[in-house]
């Protein structure tokens, strides 16, 4: 006689237990895991403050896709400064951040062998825009330090052709020269953000001001612009094996940054 056996649930066969509690094991772990690594946070006031100082460097809105590679390079800089803290790279370091990065940068960078011609030669041409230089700006300028040494009706007279040069008070920044020849960043670190603002927008011959900047008060007119020119290989060939080895070096360093980026959780935070 065979004996009748009912089958057992599932919920209690040993196999099921086995792989509920592998699960939660395997939960908890990563749990853990999580929780023991770094955080690095990147709210919207540090986005905020990457994008207008950018801003301010090149003169001009920074478009949403761009703000991704600000955030990005932010990132990878403060995972730098961490491992190269944990390195020991800050001991008798006064400028410690920057450097300590600079050092990092330099640490995770092996020997390079040097390039053959024929190898820049097709980085040159893989990278013209690098060796493209930037429009700049020809402007004629009127400066004085205080408001009150500013004559009357100033802005109706220059535009009426009055000597700019023998009104303008002595502007140590253009060494003394009215008439001045700069790139965009160049132009806020002259004149100031507004005044530089309004020099790239404004058409040409017309005086603008006043502008106010931590220097004193100005008046700019925009009088020509020198479009962006790409540089001849044999002129920048100088300069190339350096750019080759920064940017075989920044392969490098991408590699390095993945053997550690795991050790860190970014959180992103918009409003």
């Amino acid at each position: 006689m065979f004996e009748l056996r009912t089958k057992t649930p599932f919920w209690r066969e040993p196999l099921f237990h086995f792989l509920i509690l592998g699960g939660l094991v395997f939960a908890a772990d990563a749990f853990f895991a999580s929780a023991r690594k770094e955080q690095i946070i990147v709210d919207q006031s540090t986005i905020d403050y990457l994008v207008a100082r950018q801003e301010n460097i090149e003169l001009r809105d920074i478009a949403p896709s761009e703000v991704e590679d600000l955030i990005a390079t932010h990132v990878e800089d403060e995972i730098l400064y961490r491992e190269a803290y944990k390195r020991g790279l800050n001991e008798g370091d006064s400028r410690m951040r920057r450097n300590m990065i600079l050092k990092m940068r330099g640490l995770l960078v092996a020997e390079l062998d040097t390039p053959t011609e024929q190898q820049l030669k097709d980085f040159f041409q893989d990278s013209t825009e690098r060796y493209t230089s930037e429009e700049q700006f020809q402007v004629d300028h009127v400066f004085f330090r205080e408001e009150a040494s500013i004559p009357d009706g100033l802005l109706e007279q220059l535009d009426q052709g009055a000597d700019f040069r023998s009104v303008s008070e002595r502007y140590t920044p253009t060494f003394g020269r009215s008439s001045v020849q700069a790139t965009r960043s160049e132009l806020v670190e002259i004149f100031g953000r507004e005044a530089g603002l309004s020099v790239v927008n404004a058409k040409p011959d017309a005086w603008m001001g006043p502008f106010s900047s931590s220097n004193g008060i100005h008046f700019v007119r925009r009088t020509g612009l020198i479009p962006p020119q790409l540089s001849k290989f044999e002129d920048v060939e100088p300069y190339l094996l350096m750019d080759w080895q920064s940017e075989e070096a920044r392969k490098l360093i991408e590699v390095e940054l993945e053997t550690v980026r795991d050790d860190y959780d970014v959180l992103v935070g918009r409003e």
